[in-house]
Order: structure tokens, then C-alpha cells, then sequence
């Protein structure tokens, strides 16, 4: 971008500006030969060639053309008459601006204030400055140097002061005063008429009437809000407080609960299981039951399994191959079915007084038999 430049004979005068190098024009607002003149107030702009359309109720900006109304009108023209009476409307919104001792919409409402207060632009109500109270902040208070509350002058002490002129000294050391008596309400921490005594070890809090948590190593917790530099085994939290994590036991809550039974949780802080699943003992369920016992805490005896061995969960003998039966393992199996028969029919036949009739149909039978035996059999 290149500025115009006018220069020795050609210099530009205050009214004028340069347009082409060399060649000056009258600045916005300004017109004749010598660019002397202001615009009349209804023009703008270059040569004052622009109507202001904010005229008579305002003036335009020489540049803009945007519109400064004047006192007694409001509006993006001007166009709105104000209605204050005693201040000035905003040009944009046309909402009063009282004069002093004057509230109200339109400012058209007396104040009743002393000099001593100043008057609400919106209720009328007297806003007394410090030291002074009543309706019309007439009355001065009494409280050597606290305020006083505005409507009825009763003290309100400040600093480390009470009583009903605020003239006696609180002797709280950490709390705050009753500004009526100066009985002392002890910061958290601290207890006594005075407030001068730290809670004693294992009590933290309003009043020290809380207990810390589980500290590492005995150590007390903040008198303040109870927190814990470590924790014991089996707790957690800033204050000591929360045990381990459901499967969760021990320092810092680290290590993880062995099986218990029924998926029941461990001991928090040492991990010890209180009930282990049948056939299971120790501390961490993990021994299995031994010496002839089973069942829940190894309490049952097993039974004499001869030929084989009781199961540490249920009691039950598991056999040797050769043997069955659930409670000794001392039954053999019995003979094959064929082998059975066969015996059975050779006895019936080489019996001298077998029946006739019984005689043939066994004889029917092991003919029938052989003649259905495949090759093998």
C-alpha cells in the first residue's frame, strides 16, 4: 500500500489531507476553497455531502456519521425524548442515570439521606457509611471503631474484639470469639477455654472429638483433618481409615487374598483365611487334608479303604484297578456273564436228579447258544 505524499508548495493544511501525491481535498467535515468550514450539523462525511440522520436531536461524527444525541433524547436516531427528570438517559437504552438525592425510574423521587449515607438510585433507601446507622444514617454508632448494623446500631466486632461496644479484647488463641461474651469456639485441632490445647495423640478435628485412623507405627495422625504419613497393614486412604479392597490384604493393600471358601474375602491385614473349602487347612487354605482325614477343617475320619485311598475333599475311596465300593474298596468284581452261564448250565446238566422237563430245556438252550456263537467265541 502506498501513501500519498504532498510535499513543499504542495504541503497539505490542517483541514486537508493527501489524496494523490501532491493533491490535498478537505478532510471529512469540512468544505470550501480553503477547507475552513465546518459542515453544518445536519451534513458529514467528505465535501459534507452526507445527510445526518440523527438531526436536530443530535450530531454525527465527521468520519462515521454515528450519532451523539443530545441531552434530552435517546436512540439509535435520537428519536426517543428522555423521561428523567432529574439525570440523564443512556443514548442507547434511554435508562436514567439519577442526580444525587434523587431515585426512581425516571429520577423523579426525593432521597431523605443525611450526608452521612448515599441514596439506593433504585429503592431510595440510605446506605449508611461506616460508623453511622438509621433510617436516614443520622445516628452515629458506638462500637469503637466496628460498625454497627444499619437499621437497629447494634455493634458488629471486628478484629479480636467483643461485647456490646466491641471495647472488650477476645483471649482465644486458635478460635474465634462469641462477639456477646467472648466464650471462645476452638479452631479444628484445638480444644480448652482458650482454645491453647492441641488434641492429644489419637484425636484430630472440631472439638478433638475424632478418632485418627490407622497410622503406620502408632504415629499421630493432623490434628487439623486427620491425615496419616502411612498406614498400617490392611489399611488405606489419606486418613487410615478404609480397609483393603475386597481380595486385597496387607502393606499398602498389595497382595491378594489367597482362595477361601466361597470365594470369601480374606483377612484385610494379614491375609488369613477364616473358613477354607472342604479338604483344605492352613492359614492361606493351601494344605491339603492329611492322616486319614477329610472334609471342612480335615474334621472327618475316613473310612478303612483297604484297596485304595480316601479323597481329601469328599471321604469317598478311590479303588485300586481290581476293586470296587465307596467304602473299603474290598469287593472284587464278579465273573464274566458268559463264563456265569455256562457254569450254570454244566452244573444243572451234570446233576443225576435233575427234572426231565428241566433236563431239555437246558439241553435246547446250549444248542441254540452254539449255534449262534460267532467264529471267534
Amino acid at each position: 500500500m502506498h501513501v500519498a505524499i504532498c510535499e513543499g508548495n504542495f504541503t497539505c493544511k490542517d483541514n486537508e489531507v493527501c489524496v494523490r501525491p501532491n493533491e490535498c481535498r478537505c478532510r471529512h467535515g469540512y468544505f470550501g476553497a480553503n477547507c475552513e468550514t465546518k459542515c453544518p450539523r445536519q451534513f458529514w462525511g467528505p465535501d459534507c455531502k452526507e445527510m445526518c440522520r440523527c438531526h436536530p436531536n443530535g450530531q454525527c461524527e465527521d468520519v462515521t456519521g454515528q450519532c451523539t444525541c443530545n441531552a434530552n433524547r435517546w436512540g439509535p436516531k435520537c428519536e426517543n425524548p428522555c423521561l428523567c427528570k432529574h439525570g440523564k438517559c443512556d443514548q442507547k437504552m434511554g435508562k436514567c442515570t439519577c442526580e444525587p438525592n434523587w431515585w426512581g425510574p425516571q429520577c423523579s423521587s426525593t432521597c431523605y439521606c443525611s450526608l452521612n449515607s448515599q441514596c439506593d438510585q433504585q429503592t431510595g433507601t440510605c446506605i449508611c457509611q461506616p460508623g453511622w446507622w438509621g433510617r436516614s444514617c443520622n445516628n452515629q454508632c458506638a462500637c469503637s471503631n466496628s460498625p454497627c448494623e444499619q437499621f437497629t446500631g447494634r455493634c458488629q466486632c471486628r478484629g479480636r474484639t467483643f461485647g456490646p461496644r466491641c471495647d472488650r479484647y477476645c483471649q482465644c488463641h486458635m478460635g474465634r470469639c462469641n462477639q456477646l461474651d467472648g466464650t471462645c469456639t476452638c479452631d479444628p485441632g484445638y480444644r480448652g477455654k482458650f482454645c491453647r490445647e492441641p488434641c492429644p495423640a489419637g484425636f484430630y478435628g472440631q472439638g478433638c472429638r475424632r478418632r485418627c485412623g490407622q497410622c503406620k507405627g502408632l504415629q499421630p495422625c493432623t490434628i487439623v483433618d486427620g491425615l496419616c504419613l502411612a498406614c498400617e497393614a490392611g489399611w488405606n486412604g489419606t486418613k487410615c481409615d478404609q480397609v483393603c479392597a475386597s481380595g486385597f490384604y496387607g502393606e499398602g493393600c498389595e497382595q491378594i487374598c489367597p482362595s477361601c471358601k466361597d470365594g470369601h474375602t480374606c483377612n484385610h491385614i494379614n491375609g488369613k483365611c477364616s473358613l477354607c473349602n472342604p479338604g483344605w487347612i492352613g492359614d492361606r487354605c493351601e494344605t491339603k487334608c492329611r492322616n486319614g482325614t477329610y472334609g471342612e477343617n480335615c474334621a472327618f475320619v475316613c473310612s478303612d479303604c483297604v484297596n485304595g485311598e480316601c479323597h481329601f475333599e469328599t471321604g469317598r475311596c478311590l479303588c485300586r484297578a481290581g476293586f470296587y465300593g465307596t467304602s473299603s474298596c474290598r469287593i472284587t468284581p464278579p465273573p464274566h456273564p458268559r463264563q456265569s452261564t455256562e457254569c450254570h448250565l454244566d452244573f444243572l446238566i451234570g446233576h443225576h436228579n435233575v427234572n426231565p422237563t428241566l433236563y431239555m430245556l437246558v439241553t435246547v438252550a446250549q444248542q441254540i447258544k452254539k449255534s449262534t456263537m460267532l467264529p471267534w467265541q
